[in-house]
């Protein structure tokens, strides 16, 4: 495994002042608002400032871990599918290998969960299929943000809820054979939708659970994530080296080393110029499922915190000043499946309050 210890000391430092302008020669308006309505928003963060997350590991992951891994077996329940729309809307002409492109809830409460996200963060509910395989996805503000999908929890659960988080591959069918090559495992194979492309779900080597996808509409851009749209993702496990091996060598990730301190997260993802996620420690103590955890971009930490315990859910990891300065917390919905939730301003942001 390569790595790049000395920028990635520069991007966890440019991370405590903001997350910056990519300088990948495009056009900074490029990254606004101009796209395409219904598309799904992952992940704009760039390489300026790999460090999107902590200056200081958050002191509450232990408290979470066994929340974090609930059981991967409900995946694999279901093997039809209902008719899912596109990925984008309209079609795009790119595919960003590497990108976190979408995300789906499975959960056994489809109307908490409803209730729950849609008030949480204002996103709109749409049905996309009835049962006997209910499906629909979340809005904001006419863009695609999430898909939500029923899943009966198992004979050791009283309830189900996990997020799938979908990076975009080439060629899902090789992608699945070198996971299952490499030590993984099929959750649910790959499958063809005429609109929605291939895609399928798997346990990697370590149990963490990661969707792929190639979009048969295309990527959506590396467009700067709004307020109620995801913003970060980040891999807990306890092998983190053996981790960013494993998604260096198949998804072709540049692997950028944890700055000087232990307190920082220990490897970022990089691709295209942009950073796609981080990779944590879980507590070798700890006998939770390793996870990737996705963070959605808030405007107030705190508001959204009370709201949260309104809505019966649950705080683990409270704001701190200690973690970016109290915009970090880590709630689960009333079924129990955790999202991270994150106050981010990028620079145009904060010069246009100046």
């Amino acid at each position: 495994m390569t790595v790049s210890g000395q920028d990635s000391n520069l991007y966890a430092v440019e991370f405590m002042k903001r997350i910056a302008v990519p300088d990948c020669g495009a056009d900074p308006a490029a990254y606004g608002d101009d796209r395409p309505a219904g598309i799904g928003l992952c992940g704009r963060a760039t390489r300026e400032n790999c460090g999107l997350m902590f200056k200081r590991r958050f002191s509450g992951l232990l408290f979470i871990a066994a929340l974090l891994g609930a059981s991967v077996a409900a995946f694999a329940q279901q093997n039809e599918l209902p008719p899912l729309p596109p990925l984008t809307d309209p079609a795009t002409a790119q595919h960003i290998p590497g990108k976190f492109v979408w995300a789906d809830l499975f959960t056994s409460d489809m109307d908490a969960a409803r209730t729950f996200y849609s008030q949480l963060f204002g996103w709109e509910w749409r049905w996309v299929s009835d049962p006997p395989h209910p499906y629909g996805i979340f809005y904001k503000d006419g863009f695609a943000v999430a898909g939500l999908a029923f899943r009966k929890a198992d004979g050791q659960e009283r309830e189900y809820g996990r997020w799938a988080h979908y990076i975009s591959v080439a060629d899902v069918a090789a992608m699945e054979a070198a996971i299952i090559e490499k030590g993984g495992r099929a959750l649910l194979p790959k499958r063809s939708l005429p609109n929605r492309g291939d895609f399928a779900i798997l346990a990697t080597p370590d149990e963490a659970v990661i969707g792929i996808i190639h979009s048969s509409s295309g990527d959506p851009g590396d467009y700067r994530p709004e307020v109620g749209e995801f913003l970060w993702h980040e891999l807990f496990t306890r092998d983190v080296t053996a981790a960013a091996e494993f998604y260096e060598s198949l998804f072709g990730y540049e692997v950028l080393e944890k700055a000087d301190t232990a307190e920082i997260v220990d490897y970022f993802l990089a691709s295209g110029e942009h950073s796609r996620g981080g990779i944590g420690s879980l507590s070798p103590e700890s006998d939770t499922v390793p996870t990737w955890l996705g963070y959605i971009r808030v405007d107030n930490v705190d508001q959204a915190v009370e709201r949260v315990k309104a809505l019966g859910g649950e705080v683990l990891v409270a704001p701190d000043p200690a973690n970016i300065n109290g915009d970090l917390a880590i709630v689960a919905d009333p079924v129990g499946t955790p999202i991270g939730l994150i106050r981010w301003e990028f620079p145009e942001e904060q010069e246009a309050q100046q």
